[in-house]
């Protein structure tokens, strides 16, 4: 799939996660940290290709990307897996827990949200028609659904992502959004 629908599926789900699990108070920093982690989780599993649209989310990012590439496994490897999952998760969880807690930031909740958006990130290129390595080193793709049936899988970046699924996805997000707005209150305004 493509970075922008990532995007969306993360901050949906992480979102979503968020509303229904945490108790609505007052907490804009933990709200932001929430809707930022989970974007880069959603977008960190393509780190391994040159023109991944998290580069376009860092400073000087497209030249980082090009440096990064040449020293990965190529794209859909590492970054897809179970093991990477893993990886990223400690070192997220290792990066998030340095945020000072003056800053007044849930990081339990903005570390879940980053492993929301990446392992989202997992699940919808489940769904593509390449799959993911998800027992990397193993040189076997998984995918949804699973043989004989790959053939209704989807292309990334083709009309069915675009037209279909990158919508839907954005009126789920409107939902989320649009169910939670008195919490969404509660938490941005005392």
């Amino acid at each position: 799939m493509t970075g922008k629908t990532h995007q969306v599926i993360g901050v949906a789900a992480a979102l979503g996660s968020f509303f229904v699990w945490q108790e609505p108070s007052y907490a804009p920093a933990t709200l932001v940290g929430v809707i930022v982690a989970s974007h880069f989780g959603a977008l960190l599993p393509d780190l391994d290709s040159a023109a991944a649209d998290i580069y376009d989310s860092v400073p000087m990012g497209k030249q980082v990307g090009k440096v990064t590439s040449k020293f990965t496994f190529g794209h859909r490897n590492l970054t897809h897996s179970i093991l990477g999952v893993i990886l990223f998760g400690y070192l997220s969880h290792q990066l998030i827990f340095w945020t000072p807690l003056y800053w007044g930031i849930n990081l339990f909740w903005t570390w879940l949200a980053f492993m929301i958006g990446y392992i989202s990130h997992l699940l919808a290129d489940t769904i593509t028609v390449l799959g993911i390595p998800l027992l990397w080193p193993i040189d076997k793709n998984f995918g949804f659904p699973p043989k004989p049936f790959e053939g209704i899988r989807i292309q990334s970046g083709k009309w069915f992502e675009n037209l279909v699924i990158f919508p839907l996805i954005n009126l789920v997000l409107i939902g989320v959004v649009w169910i939670n707005l008195d919490s969404i209150k509660e938490v941005l305004f005392k």
